[in-house]
């Protein structure tokens, strides 16, 4: 797993979060700033990339960083696997970036294990995201309990941001008004990938919760009306160039995550040592 550098992504926003909230345990809202990496993963190269992410994440942990992530694999499309970094701030990414600085033999040791990783890697990339809580739904959720996540990509035509995210709240009022039993964060990208493009994360326990939308959806369409399903279409597709649609699986093996999240179901995400592979 490795981070952009922070040269290349300059601020042009800002944010403010309470050193309380970083300390809470149990439902949180989503990070002000979310590093989005993706990395594609060689065909069979799962469990020895799974090994070199395991040691990456007790080098840290020797360190005593706080630069805790999420770890995932994609269930469907590519051979992937991706990574989320939260953050509260532009000037906490820099602190945290710059942690293991103090820490040169693990420095060191980090950059062993990168080379590693790179051996089971085709390709990376990552890319920033700022989270729109206007465009998002829901009750915040305690995440070390999700086991899966569903990302969608909106790719916007150029110059139509507004007039998507006028259908983004069309829908919101669709959701609220029909009970819609789901929670989703919203998320515009700031830097890493062509703009204007957002990202929505929805989290779930459990597959079958795929399964339950069935219903939901279905009240959402009877709330919306055929007039209102026929705006929310049209909005859709004079704004969007493209949708990819992303299931996905938390790996605490990919994951360094933070103490409220291993507290959460330390069973789970609690990994036992093992060596990187060669």
């Amino acid at each position: 797993m490795r981070h952009a550098p922070l040269s290349s992504l300059l601020p042009r926003l800002a944010f403010i979060v309470a050193p309380a909230l970083l300390a809470q345990s149990g439902p949180m809202p989503p990070p002000p700033l979310m590093l989005f990496i993706r990395e594609e993963v060689k065909p069979g190269h799962g469990a020895a990339h799974g090994a070199t992410e395991a040691a990456w994440a007790r080098a840290l942990a020797k360190g005593k960083s706080t630069d805790h992530y999420l770890g995932l694999n994609a269930l469907t499309g590519p051979s992937e696997a991706w990574f989320l970094v939260g953050y509260g701030s532009y000037a906490e990414w820099e602190a945290r970036q710059n942690e293991m600085d103090k820490h040169p033999a693990i420095k060191k040791e980090i950059d062993t294990i990168s080379r590693q990783d790179g051996e089971h890697l085709d390709g990376s990339r990552s890319f920033l995201g700022a989270y729109r809580k206007d465009l998002s739904f829901g009750p915040a959720l305690e995440i070390g309990k999700m086991r899966y996540m569903r990302i969608r990509t909106f790719r916007v035509k150029q110059g139509q941001n507004k007039a998507f995210e006028e259908g983004v709240k069309l829908a919101l009022d669709g959701y609220a008004k029909s009970h819609y039993a789901a929670s989703f964060a919203f998320y515009e990208v700031a830097a890493g990938m062509g703009t204007p493009t957002y990202v929505a994360l929805r989290p779930m326990k459990s597959l079958a919760d795929m399964d339950a939308l069935e219903a939901s959806d279905k009240a959402f369409q009877e709330v919306l009306g055929e007039d209102g399903r026929k705006a929310m279409a049209k909005v859709f597709a004079d704004t969007v160039n493209a949708v990819e649609n992303q299931l996905l699986a938390f790996n605490p093996k990919l994951s360094f995550p933070a103490p409220y999240v291993v507290a959460s179901d330390p069973g789970f995400w609690t990994v036992k040592a093992e060596k990187a592979a060669k």
